[in-house]
């Protein structure tokens, strides 16, 4: 099994090819390649993860991602960053609100 279809089958969400691609490339493991898990394989599942649920609607061939299963994503690639001590690209997305008191 090559790391592209490892990637494809351990998601189970449709990205494009070039999207799986990219998240293995970018942890510099060859998509072609025989698949060894691994850190750097469970990052570019985080980071396939993180491209899915950022996207802005997703619809296609009869799945739809919906809020509730960003979430429990978004929880899955944060539960995988934390365990090899990468910081979350998008945490710094999430919106805060500070409550300011003036008299």
């Amino acid at each position: 099994m090559t790391n592209l279809e490892a990637i494809k089958a351990k998601l189970n969400y449709p990205l494009s090819e070039n999207a799986f691609i990219l998240a293995l490339e970018d942890r510099g493991i060859y998509s072609e390649g025989v698949y060894v898990s691994g850190e750097s394989f469970d990052l570019a599942y985080a980071d396939a993860i993180t491209t899915l649920v950022t996207a802005p609607n997703i619809q296609e061939g009869g799945f739809t991602v919906s809020l509730a299963d960003k979430t429990s994503l978004l929880n899955l690639a944060d539960k995988i960053y934390t365990k090899y001590g990468v910081a979350n690209p998008i945490s710094s997305l999430k919106k805060t609100a500070t409550f300011v008191q003036r008299f």
